[in-house]
């Protein structure tokens, strides 16, 4: 049986409700809900990294953070450590990787056969090694540099815009439209000789919000719902969170947004050009596809669409992923389609990131993945009930995320702080319950299993 070949679409940062077969009626995703009409979307997908480097080593080695030992963006796994990549690759995949990885330094094979690199759109030459990626070599024939680096220095009143702006070159050469035309080449060029395995990794929604005019289009008279949250509701939450907020106060900087600055049409809109950046790339999503159709690929290619973490957009006072583990930043997109999957529409499984790659290596007939701890969807995507997971963890620094269907656990070794939120009667988390004496008993019992969790997964060696 001819091995499948494998998409695997990646954004930057995309929140898990930004699609609308999950619901949310004000995302304009029509490609990627063609997709999982034809397949799966899991409604509760986790990353294992609450920042972009840490989750994306967990994507590649099957493992969780604590396990791999890459707990901060500017690294990469060592050689000796479990890479499904290779194994596709060992295993007669011609591999390619199109767009962002995060791989430090930047050019690092990874294990792909190709490589056309693409940092953020913020990426900086040096801080990732001492090479300009090519989207830096690209922009260069037309006399431009990466505009996010200097929207803070150039945009009269930069704090008030939150970090948002509108592309205002040639759209061809926006980011993500780079990203996802040179994705549809890839395939286009591809013999197919050999089955494909495509990384196609996206910059955004990922800040800056810098997304296109005609993208933003899209979004006019579009109602945007605001943030969750409440007044005051820091107070009862750890010291990190407010200060996390209070330290870009009055600072100048690539990424920094002033919270002062913040008022309900300000954050909306914020939150419109995010959007707007995902239907950017569901369109290229869409492309994607009809390029594999058009090479009569369509009935042998396993699509998979998610992104690496998620992103705060305003909710509980906050923006961006470093200082929580709420679901905004947890939880994120991940459907699947292709051979294998049956039309089964929403699921509502606990799943992991780290489940791609054992899953990839199934389907690829490549056998079991050698120090993972993810395990494969093969089952839930041909429709069985399976509990893969009882509980789902996150990790970043010390701080550690467990999570079941009903209860969230968020603990800060060290401290004598923490989170615990009821889901059920508490789905947005607002309400921490870690000090009450009522709770006492689920609290010790979610300790109890991140424990558990943290003994049987250390490091692999």
């Amino acid at each position: 049986m001819k091995p499948p070949n494998i998409v695997l679409i990646v954004t930057d940062q995309q929140r898990w409700d930004t699609l609308g077969c999950l619901g949310y009626d004000y995302m304009d995703t029509p490609h990627i809900d063609r997709l999982a009409a034809r397949g799966v979307a899991f409604s509760r997908a986790f990353t294992q990294g609450a920042v972009c480097g840490p989750s994306r080593n967990s994507i590649v080695s099957g493992q969780y953070v604590h396990t791999h030992g890459i707990n901060r963006n500017e690294a990469w796994l060592t050689p000796d450590q479990p890479n499904w990549i290779e194994q596709l690759r060992d295993g007669g995949y011609h591999t390619v990787n199109i767009g962002k990885m995060h791989t430090a330094p930047i050019r690092l094979p990874c294990g792909f056969n190709h490589r056309t690199v693409v940092e953020n759109k913020n990426y900086k030459q040096g801080h990732h090694g001492p090479d300009p990626d090519d989207y830096d070599l690209y922009l260069k024939q037309f006399g431009l540099v990466r505009p996010a680096l200097t929207y803070h220095e150039t945009v009269p009143d930069w704090p008030d815009y939150l970090n948002t702006y509108t592309w205002e070159h040639d759209e061809e050469l926006f980011i993500d439209n780079c990203v996802g035309r040179w994705s549809v080449e890839a395939i286009r060029d591809h013999d197919f000789q050999k089955p494909l395995f495509l990384w196609s990794g996206f910059a955004g929604p990922h800040d800056p919000f810098d997304t296109t005019a005609s993208s933003l289009q899209r979004y006019e008279g579009v109602e945007i719902p605001d943030p969750v949250g409440f007044d005051g509701e820091l107070d009862s939450k750890p010291p990190p969170q407010r200060q996390s907020m209070e330290n870009m106060e009055g600072r100048t900087g690539l990424a920094a947004i002033w919270w002062s600055r913040a008022n309900p049409e300000r954050i909306r809109r914020m939150r419109r050009h995010y959007y707007a950046n995902v239907s950017v790339i569901d369109d290229w999503v869409g492309q994607m596809v009809a390029a594999i159709e058009a090479r009569g690929e369509l009935d042998n290619t396993f699509f998979v669409f998610t992104s690496d973490h998620g992103d705060c957009l305003g909710d509980h006072g906050l923006v961006y992923k470093f200082s929580s583990h709420y679901d905004s930043v947890a939880r994120v997109p991940l459907v699947c389609a292709g051979p294998g999957v049956e039309r089964l529409g929403v699921r509502d499984q606990l799943v992991e990131l780290i489940d791609l790659g054992p899953t990839f290596l199934q389907m690829a007939g490549l056998g079991e993945m050698e120090g993972a701890s993810g395990v494969s969807l093969g089952g839930v995507l041909g429709g069985g009930e399976e509990v893969l997971h009882e509980t789902v963890f996150s990790e970043y620094g010390a701080r550690i995320m467990a999570r079941t269907e009903g209860w969230k656990l968020v603990f800060y070794p060290g401290a004598v702080y923490g989170e615990l939120y009821n889901l059920e009667e508490d789905p947005d988390e607002l309400y921490n319950l870690y000090d009450r004496e009522e709770c006492r008993g689920v609290r010790g019992e979610m300790v109890e299993r991140m424990m558990d969790w943290r003994g049987r997964t250390a490091r692999w060696r």
